[in-house]
């Protein structure tokens, strides 16, 4: 699994990176913070990366929390920026509209309440050492719940698209897309499973690192397709070339 997430961080890292030359022309901005909160919060997520930012807190297991808010931001960026791609005004209003933010604000005040009542002495990346808590399990829940929340809003208008031909590379782009987001609701049902189920956890943490794989997949054949098409439905989102 730390193989898995050090892999994600580097390919977030290189991503954000390509997108720098596009920053001093106002472009690219939103692609290059999604890309750099992912690796933030992938990076936190690595034994000993975690250990040390963790010992600079008071509050032991402080550094998940960060970890978390950044996860959050980076998938609700990117779902953003898709759905203007797709020119979806639904999933546009349910992540960026007032609604969208304000189930992005719960969602972490509820992450925040509930990691104030949890004890964990000891540190722990995802808190995997106390999945067992319910509180824990609720904290993490809240968190998986809202990401499924974002997937499931992307599917069908993702898997629509990627029917619609004649341009295979863009097909390919939103069949990966869908298959990331399809992992990310599959996930939060496994979280509700585990309650029953011992071990699931670590599965879990897993299919998280692959989902976020295929989503970065889709976005580079995002940019395949507008190098090959010159005329695109996400010309005028920020996942355009700069």
């Amino acid at each position: 699994m730390e193989i898995l997430f050090f892999v994600v961080v580097l390919v977030s890292a290189t991503l954000s990176l390509t997108r720098i030359g596009g920053l001093a022309r106002s472009i690219n901005q939103s692609i290059f913070l999604s890309g750099l909160c992912a690796a933030v919060a992938f990076g936190l997520m690595l034994p000993v990366v975690y250990e040390f930012v963790d010992g600079l807190f008071l509050r032991t297991n402080f550094t998940d929390l960060f970890a978390k808010l950044a996860l959050l931001l980076a998938i609700n960026i990117l779902v953003c920026e898709i759905a203007r791609a797709l020119r979806n005004p639904r999933v546009l209003r349910l992540t960026a509209g007032i609604s969208g933010k304000t189930i992005l604000v719960l969602t972490f005040v509820l992450a925040l309440i509930l990691f104030a009542f949890t004890d964990t002495p000891e540190a722990s990346p995802g808190l995997g050492a106390y999945i067992d808590d319910p509180l824990v399990r609720a904290y993490n829940f809240a968190i998986v719940a809202y990401i499924g929340y974002l997937g499931a809003l992307l599917i069908g208008p993702l898997l629509r698209d990627a029917r619609t031909p004649p341009q295979k590379i863009r097909q390919v782009a939103s069949a990966l897309l869908a298959a990331g987001f399809s992992l990310a609701v599959v996930r939060a049902v496994l979280m509700v499973a585990g309650l029953a189920i011992d071990g699931l956890y670590d599965f879990g943490q897993i299919l998280s690192g692959i989902t976020a794989l295929l989503v970065i997949s889709g976005l580079v054949s995002a940019w395949m397709a507008l190098r090959k098409y010159n005329t695109s439905r996400i010309r005028q989102s920020t996942l355009r070339i700069g």
